[in-house]
């Protein structure tokens, strides 16, 4: 006889047993989603952190990383190209402070895909494979998070500034890999307090009960992603009574510390992200949008690279003071680039070339890896794949590229599936 409980959908299975937390501990928990113990990668390896920002909507390669100051007219525009810290690395003039910071940082510029939708472009860039209608693939931070040594500390090891609507999260994978939303950097981790002035005593019968309930439950259901959400349950009031929630606390913060990272939601997610690496939380992904530029490019570009320049730079002289630059990787992206032809006042869709960065985590900068032609339209030398760029992400953390889990029909790394083509780590940056 089947099982009823396959009878549910994810979102069902998960509604259930957020309603069983609910009646049985009268506590609002963070959503079910990777709150997992473990700060320590089972390998030895360089960096042990990773803060993940997400430029939503398409950066345009043109005006940021890939300038074409010779290209024809109606190409660059009026956007400058500098010089920068490194000999032969240039940027786009709205970055004079990352600028300041280059030798820190290896761009790629010959980033390249076939996925020209923001949905499975989004997808494919996250997760390094292109979407399906039968399987959802894990993210990037599922497949870091999962290198976590469970048993030390109590800081989701996987952590997302922004919403999860559309992410593929843990996919494949048992929920405590999953992304925990902070919607706010401000308010930090919502719905960790007791509720209606409830005493820890109370929570710790309640927690009990719900014990005991969920073996029951698990004994009926011998599943594992009942165990797995028991497993976030648990998880959740361990870290209700940690001091680590502190981390989540910008108040802390110096307000000269404040200030340098701005007022901004996307400067206070990088204050919050060093603030959470700090404490060991080991993936922090930050996304910050309004570069979907199909018309006003060039004011959209230059507001938002301002935002990315002042705060990013902010962040690296923090990491570096802090002494957490070479164990924490500084990676910077977006689901493609845009056309390097204007079209009127705007820049389309362009997958076949596009840029990225990495900074510190002892990732070799101060250089630019790949080349796209003279108009910035394709690439002509070092093409690199979205698993290539993970897997030299997975490089920089010492992730062996062996390992892998079965999962989805297949079994798979964040190197790629074991039967399709392999992301290969750039030898030059790692």
């Amino acid at each position: 006889m089947k099982n009823p409980l396959n009878r549910l959908d994810d979102l069902s299975r998960r509604e259930l047993i957020t309603r069983m937390a609910r009646t049985c501990l009268g506590v609002s928990l963070v959503p079910p989603v990777g709150l997992a113990r473990a700060l320590e990668t089972s390998v030895p390896t360089h960096a042990s952190h990773v803060i993940y920002l997400y430029m939503r909507g398409g950066m345009s390669h043109i005006d940021t990383f890939d300038t074409k100051p010779d290209a024809p007219d109606g190409h660059q525009g009026p956007v400058r190209t500098i010089k920068t810290k490194a000999d032969g690395l240039q940027f786009s003039g709205y970055f004079p402070m990352l600028a300041e910071h280059a030798k820190k940082i290896a761009v790629v510029r010959s980033m390249h895909h076939t996925q020209g939708a923001h949905e499975p472009g989004v997808y494919k860039v996250l997760t390094g494979f292109e979407m399906s209608a039968s399987m959802r693939h894990p993210a990037l931070g599922a497949w870091v998070a999962r290198q976590v040594t469970q048993g030390h500390g109590t800081l989701p090891p996987y952590i997302r500034l922004a919403g999860l609507a559309g992410h593929p999260g843990a996919g494949f994978m048992d929920a405590r890999y999953a992304p925990v939303p902070v919607l706010d950097a401000a308010k930090g981790l919502e719905h960790t307090q007791l509720q209606n002035g409830d005493s820890m005593t109370n929570l710790r019968k309640r927690s009990g009960l719900a014990e005991k309930l969920n073996s029951d439950f698990l004994s009926r259901y011998p599943m594992a992603d009942v165990k797995a959400h028991a497993d976030v349950y648990a998880d959740a009031i361990k870290l209700m009574t940690s001091k680590d929630l502190e981390a989540f606390d910008l108040t802390q913060e110096k307000s000269r510390t404040l200030e340098e990272y701005g007022g901004d939601y996307f400067g206070q997610g990088l204050l919050l992200a060093r603030r959470l690496v700090e404490h060991g939380t080991k993936f922090v992904e930050i996304e910050l949008g309004g570069w979907d530029t199909h018309e006003d490019n060039f004011a959209k570009v230059e507001y938002n690279a301002s935002r990315v320049d002042y705060g990013v730079s902010t962040l690296l002289a923090d990491l570096e003071a802090r002494g957490l630059l070479e164990s924490t990787l500084v990676v910077l992206t977006t689901e493609f680039g845009r056309t390097p032809k204007i079209e009127k006042t705007g820049r389309g869709h362009h997958p076949i070339a596009f840029s990225s960065f990495i900074a510190g985590g002892g990732v070799k900068g101060g250089q630019a890896y790949g080349k796209t032609d003279e108009t910035g339209t394709h690439v002509i030398e070092n093409p690199v794949t979205v698993l290539d760029f993970h897997a030299t992400i997975g490089a920089l953390l010492g992730i062996p590229a062996q390992e892998t889990i079965s999962g989805g029909g297949g079994s798979f790394s964040i190197y790629g599936g074991t039967g399709a083509k392999r992301g290969v780590p750039i030898a030059a940056l790692v």
